[in-house]
C-alpha cells in the first residue's frame, strides 16, 4: 500500500503542477456556471414559472454540455498519464521499479479521478446560493452528484485505457473524446436497429443508464453497469501495460 500511495501521490501532485490540470478546471467550472446561470435565467421567464422543472435534475445530464464537458475533460485529464511515461521513456524506469503493474495503474485512475471529482465539489457553491432564493430538491442533487461520480468513474477508466495504447497525447485525446461520443450516442440508435439490438443498446447506452440519477433515483442495475465497465476497463489497462514488457 505505500507503494500505492507514494505513486499515487506522485500523479496527483503532477496535475496540479501543469498548466494542463488548471486550464481544464477554468474551462469546466466556466461551462458549468455558465449552463447553471442560463438554466436559472430560462425557468424564471415569465411563461415558464408554471414548469415543474428542477435546475439541478436538468443539470445532471439534461443539457448538451454536460455530456459534451466531461467527455473532454476527462480525456483530457487522462490522455498524459500512460501516453508521456510512453514518450519520454519513463514507463521503463516505472516498469522495474518494486510496484507492481496493477498499482501503477490505480495510482494513475485515482489520481485522475481524484482531480475530476474536486473539480465538482465548487459547484455545491450553486445549491447554496439557489438554496437562499428558491426550493431545491436535495435528493436530486444528492442522487445527480452520485450518478456524476459512478459516470466520471467509468470514463476516466476509459480514457486511461486509451492512453496505455499510444504514446502521443494528442491521439489518446482523439481516441478517448471519440469513443466517449459514440458510447453517448448509442440512445439515439435504438430507433433505427431490431428489436433485439434496441434491446441491447438500450441496457450499454450509458445515457439510459444515467437518466434516473437526475430523477432522485438511485437504481442497483445503473450502479452495478457502471462499476461493471470501470473495473473492466482497468482490468484491460493493466493487461495493456503487461503486454508492453513482451515488445
Amino acid at each position: 500500500m505505500r507503494n500505492f500511495f507514494t505513486l499515487y501521490k506522485r500523479e496527483l501532485s503532477s496535475l496540479y503542477y501543469t498548466p494542463t490540470g488548471y486550464i481544464v478546471m477554468c474551462v469546466f467550472l466556466a461551462v458549468l456556471g455558465w449552463v447553471f446561470w442560463i438554466l436559472v435565467g430560462i425557468l424564471n421567464l415569465p411563461q415558464n414559472v408554471k414548469l415543474n422543472e428542477d435546475v439541478f435534475s436538468i443539470m445532471f445530464g439534461g443539457t448538451f454540455f454536460y455530456w459534451i464537458i466531461l467527455a473532454g475533460v476527462t480525456s483530457a485529464l487522462t490522455m498524459r498519464l500512460f501516453a508521456e511515461e510512453r514518450r519520454s521513456g519513463t514507463i521503463e524506469l516505472l516498469s522495474t521499479a518494486p510496484v507492481t503493474d496493477m498499482q501503477i495503474v490505480l495510482s494513475k485512475y485515482f489520481s485522475a479521478l481524484t482531480f475530476l471529482l474536486l473539480m465538482w465539489v465548487p459547484t455545491i457553491i450553486y445549491v447554496m446560493i439557489l438554496g437562499r432564493f428558491a426550493t431545491v430538491d436535495y435528493g436530486v442533487v444528492f442522487s445527480g452528484y452520485v450518478g456524476t461520480i459512478f459516470l466520471c468513474a467509468m470514463l476516466t477508466s476509459l480514457g486511461l485505457l486509451m492512453s496505455s495504447f499510444t504514446k502521443s497525447q494528442f491521439v489518446s485525446f482523439v481516441i478517448s473524446f471519440v469513443l466517449i461520443l459514440m458510447l453517448f450516442s448509442l440512445n439515439f440508435m435504438q430507433n433505427i436497429v431490431s428489436p433485439f439490438w434496441r434491446e441491447l443498446y438500450q441496457y450499454v447506452s450509458i445515457l439510459e443508464q444515467f437518466q434516473d440519477f437526475p430523477r432522485g433515483v438511485i437504481a442497483s442495475r445503473s450502479v452495478v453497469y457502471f462499476l461493471s465497465l470501470t473495473i473492466l476497463m482497468l482490468f484491460c489497462t493493466v493487461k495493456s501495460v503487461e503486454s508492453h514488457k513482451w515488445r
